[in-house]
This record gives C-alpha cells, structure tokens and sequence, in this order.
C-alpha cells in the first residue's frame, strides 16, 4: 500500500499498564500486546497518537521535535508513574505538513516546537505496548476541548490528508477509554448500562460502521460519558472516513476496567479485495 492512513487503533493508556499489570487489566493489558504486534506487522512509517490527556484548549498542536526525550510522570497519581523515562524518534517533515493540512481545513492548528515539553502518560503507555522498542517515529497530536466532534472529524480527515500528500504510512492511535464516569477503586467497572453503550460502539467498529459511528458518537459521548466528550473517537473516525468503496474492521484485544471507565483496544484495518 503506497501512504496513506494504513490502521487505525483505540487504545487504553491506564497507568498502571506502565509496570504493575495487576489482575483486573490482565485482559487489557495482554490484549495491547496482541494488537502491537499486528500494528507493526503492517510496517507504518509513522505512529501519530492523539491523547485524551493531552489537553489543549482552542487550537490543535503537533509534536515537531526531531527527537522526544524526557521523563513520564503521572501528574495526577505520581505513585503509580513517578519517573518513565522515554526517547523516541520524531518526524518533523510529516508533523509540519500535518499542521499545515488542518490548518488549510480553517481549523486553528500550530507546531509544538519546544524543546522543554515532557509526555503525558496517556502517549507513552500504548507505546510501551505498541512500539516497544522504540523503533517508530512518533508525532502527538493533542486533544484541543474547544473542538466541536465535527472539527475532530476535520482534523482526522487532515490527518489522512496529509499522510496520503507527504507518502506516508501513517497508523493512528486513539488513546484514551470509552465510557469514563470515574469512581474510586481501580479494579470498578462501569454501570451494566454504560458497558452496553461501549458494546455498541465497539460493534459498530469490528463491523467497519464507520458513517453509523459518527453519527451515533454524539448520543455515546453524552449517554455513557466517553472520555473528552468523544474527541479522540471523532478524529480516529475522521481517518477512516475515505471512499466510499474503501472499507475497514476492527478487532478487539480486550475490553476491562478502570476506575469506573470501560477501555478497548481495538485495531481497525483495511478490508482487502
């Protein structure tokens, strides 16, 4: 396949997954092992991750560093991250023409250039599953909250723009969970009502349901309480949206708790023939 958008993945990023594993994300966990390596059997040139813990608030940023360095801590439970460290390869060229293709969409969309800027935990985790070795150029793309799910549709739209343009192969990954009404005690799982909605999406992407995903994405984001309103989902869903005649499946390696939230990882490729 020559570039282009070559798989898309939702992926959990619990930051227990960093080093314990403890029995509850056994299945998770194990799953994201499985999905990374049939990630790489596809041989992307670039890993683009969108984190729901990289927030930004009224434009989108790419990471244009040539390399990625730095300490991982889990600002919000530093017991459990308290130090990781990380060294991954960049891709300036793509991360720039990824700018430039939101930006031509009119959707407000800037470089991150600094050199000081250090890793949220929720970009580092799948690719400690999914690249472990570190072999794949990495560009982040945040999660800007001022976006509308129509604009996080644009900006993964771009995405595959840019990708085709710059003769990529570019796998995107989802970070972040499903539903995500978070409660105290890590093993918790979701209500029985919001683990049917994260069923139903999740169905509809083994299915390759790309248009009835987004059209349905509002109503899953409010009911169940997705994560970042959904954001994250509606760019993922935005780089599958292609022709009409081209179509995708996805298959799941696991679905678990935590905290309250339902988190899946699943891998969405082309369908061949």
């Amino acid at each position: 396949m020559a570039g282009g958008i070559i798989g898309g993945a939702l992926a959990t990023h619990s930051p227990r997954m960093a080093a314990q594993e403890p029995a509850f994300l056994a299945e998770l966990a194990g799953g994201a092992r499985q999905m990374g390596e049939r990630l790489r059997e596809a041989r992307p040139d670039v890993l683009v991750v969108q984190s729901a813990h990289w927030l930004t608030t009224f434009s989108w940023y790419v990471t244009c560093q040539p390399v990625h360095e730095g300490q991982c801590v889990a600002s919000e439970a530093p017991d459990l991250i308290p130090g990781l460290p990380y060294r991954r390869t960049g891709d300036p060229d793509f991360a720039v023409a990824l700018v430039d293709a939101i930006a031509e969409r009119g959707v407000p969309a800037r470089r991150n250039e600094t050199p000081h800027f250090v890793w949220d935990y929720g970009s580092l985790v799948p690719l400690l599953y999914a690249d472990p070795e570190a072999e794949l150029p990495v560009v982040l793309l945040g999660t800007c909250m001022a976006a509308t799910l129509e604009e996080c549709h644009t900006t993964g739209e771009a995405l595959r723009a840019a990708a085709q343009a710059a003769d990529r192969r570019v796998l995107f990954i989802a970070s972040g969970a499903l539903s995500h009404a978070l409660v105290r005690g890590p093993e918790q799982w979701p209500t029985p009502e919001r683990r049917q909605l994260d069923r139903r999406f999740i169905d509809l992407l083994v299915a390759g349901e790309v248009a009835e995903a987004k059209e349905w994405l509002p109503e899953f984001a409010n009911s169940a309480v997705v994560e970042v309103g959904g954001r994250h989902l509606a760019t993922l869903l935005g780089t599958l949206a292609g022709d009409a005649a081209e179509r995708w499946r996805g298959e799941v390696f696991g679905y678990g708790p935590s905290s309250g939230s339902g988190n899946a990882n699943v891998l969405m490729r082309p369908v061949k023939g």
